[in-house]
């Protein structure tokens, strides 16, 4: 069976590498505020919001709160505690301003660490160790899905060290390309009735279109009817997206143990 073709699509967004919802860089906090205002947020607010700021059936998810992702110095954070938010007057706490202040400073002082929106304080920190595999089954298990196209002495030789973090690895190989590699070239013949077929680099296709870049680097395209014209498309992909749902998490697992020991 097939296997990964490094040279992918030029689709190669990586969620390690991406900044797509990442939070905002914050100020750091005075830790006496932060200790006082996880007290108070204790006390005042985590029975409605949890004490993880995640959210209840009665009170919202700070750490997705648009008001608190966008605070600085409290101007969202202690209006809304004070009930003198637009929309938000029945939402008034008792609470002090220097409460509602120190509850906002040690609710920025979590947001600082959750690194994408959305996620848990702390998570973004966390390297959990992925390679829990057994190499010599992933030997095994590669050479029979994988070692008809990739070889460890040819295209991948040093491969760990092309990719050194295995959480990375572990993606670049399932998916077949990772953020840096050489995009892949996906290939297109386009053949209409009673004509030459033309090939070229597939620029498009759905099912109404087909676009390609031909040997001249000029762009042809085709209105697609059904079967006509035949549409061929060679992707060196295909063969990672047909694998996919094929692995087990035991020989994702144990390829990736093996594939981390090519260095």
């Amino acid at each position: 069976m097939l296997l990964f073709a490094f040279a992918p699509l030029a689709v190669a967004q990586h969620i390690e590498t991406s900044t797509f919802n990442q939070a905002p860089k914050r100020p750091a906090e005075d830790p006496k505020a932060v200790e006082h205002g996880k007290q108070v947020y204790t006390q005042k607010c985590a029975s409605c919001h949890a004490a993880d700021l995640r959210g209840t059936d009665t009170g919202v998810n700070i750490l997705r709160s648009q008001p608190a992702l966008t605070d600085h110095g409290n101007d969202h954070l202690t209006p809304i505690m004070l009930g003198q938010w637009t929309g938000m007057q029945t939402h008034k706490v008792d609470i002090s301003n220097a409460d509602a202040a120190a509850v906002g400073a040690y609710v920025r002082s979590l947001l600082a660490l959750i690194g994408s929106q959305g996620r848990a304080p702390y998570d973004a920190m966390k390297q959990p160790n992925i390679v829990v595999g057994d190499a010599v089954i992933g030997k095994t298990t590669f050479a029979k899905t994988c070692g008809s196209c990739h070889s460890v002495d040819g295209d991948l030789k040093g491969f760990a060290r092309r990719v050194s973090s295995p959480k990375l690895m572990q993606q670049a190989w399932l998916r077949g390309t990772y953020l840096g590699a050489t995009p892949v070239v996906v290939t297109a013949t386009v053949t209409e009735p009673g004509k030459a077929a033309v090939a070229g680099t597939l620029i498009h296709v759905d099912d109404f279109l087909v676009t390609l870049k031909v040997e001249d680097g000029t762009q042809e395209t085709f209105v697609r009817n059904g079967a006509v014209p035949k549409v061929v498309v060679k992707d060196p992909l295909d063969a990672h997206r047909t694998l996919l749902p094929k692995y087990t998490d035991k020989d994702i697992h144990d390829i990736t143990a093996y594939l981390v020991t090519l260095k």
